[in-house]
């Protein structure tokens, strides 16, 4: 029963702190000089409740549940959360996102190039090192004014009132906050209710934890749906696959080297999953109902497999 009481509170706190963020991630832009693009790649695609979360199992010797919980919310968020927000309406997955995925895409080749013997404290700093070339980069890139036609398209208004930019900026910050608070009860309330299930360490994070780590997600990329800004969801999820392929999994082996078995092939799956969405999303860059719904049963025969 507490942990229900738990999952529930998660959710209103979610709910809210993806409301401040969607509301503000404009105007925190501007104030930062970036759009809003790189706002949802490095803002909303930072993950705190996944490496508090991950980095505490390793503390433990649970190195299963730590990396279980970094592969396992890239395969559900780049399945069930974009293909239920396909289902709603269309997503762009090309123009200025493309690239992005792609280097999800390449920081989750070198995720699961360093789990088959266990991720060491060299292999930890290494992916983390990554994720900062990664923020460099997004960041000398996203600071260039793209062309007139898509800042009309991400909604990257020029002119207005700057003085609301160190608001918007410390809203996002708080709307960030208050997420990762919910993710973390959340993962408090998943622990208690799948206490009982008798499954290996490795299963716990790659479904359970994973999925309780990656709700604000869901109500992060409602919220944007809501308010017409789909990019800046795409762009979360983009930024979070990144984040966990690298700083979640690395993070976790500088708190202590993890065992990873049970999750090698799993990190190679969620590696070639940016790539997936490319396709799907074919020459418009757009993913709409039909690829929605074969990410969505691709999610449910992920779990098949996983507890088969």
């Amino acid at each position: 029963m507490l942990g229900f009481v738990l999952l529930v509170a998660a959710a209103a706190l979610l709910w809210f702190g993806a409301e401040l963020f969607v509301e503000h991630a404009s105007s925190a832009g501007r104030h930062l000089g970036t759009t809003r693009l790189a706002v949802g790649l490095l803002l909303a695609g930072a993950e705190p409740e996944e490496l508090i979360t991950a980095a505490i199992a390793a503390w433990r010797g649970q190195g299963g549940i730590a990396a279980g919980d970094a592969i396992g919310a890239n395969v559900t968020m780049v399945t069930v959360v974009l293909g239920l927000m396909a289902l709603t309406r269309p997503l762009p997955v090309g123009g200025r996102v493309r690239p992005y995925l792609v280097g999800a895409g390449a920081l989750g080749v070198a995720a699961a190039l360093s789990v088959p013997n266990g991720v060491s404290r060299v292999e930890g700093v290494i992916l983390v090192l990554l994720y900062a070339v990664a923020v460099a980069v997004v960041w000398r890139v996203e600071r260039r004014v793209p062309p007139i036609g898509d800042l009309a398209k991400f909604g990257d208004d020029v002119g207005d009132d700057p003085d609301d930019g160190l608001k918007g900026l410390l809203l996002v910050l708080a709307g960030v906050a208050i997420m990762a608070l919910g993710g973390w009860v959340a993962v408090l309330g998943a622990e208690d209710v799948v206490v009982a299930l008798g499954v290996t360490e490795s299963v716990v994070g790659l479904s359970f934890v994973s999925l309780a780590t990656t709700a604000e997600l869901f109500a992060l990329a409602f919220s944007a749906i809501r308010r017409d800004v789909e990019e800046l969801a795409v762009a979360g999820l983009v930024g979070s696959a990144g984040y966990n392929a690298t700083v979640t999994l690395g993070g976790a082996a500088l708190v202590r080297p993890i065992d990873t078995a049970g999750v090698v092939p799993w990190a190679w799956l969620a590696a070639a999953l940016p790539l997936l969405v490319l396709v799907l999303g074919g020459r418009s860059g757009r993913i709409g109902r039909f690829a929605g719904g074969v990410l969505v049963v691709g999610y449910l025969a992920y779990l098949i497999v996983l507890y088969w």
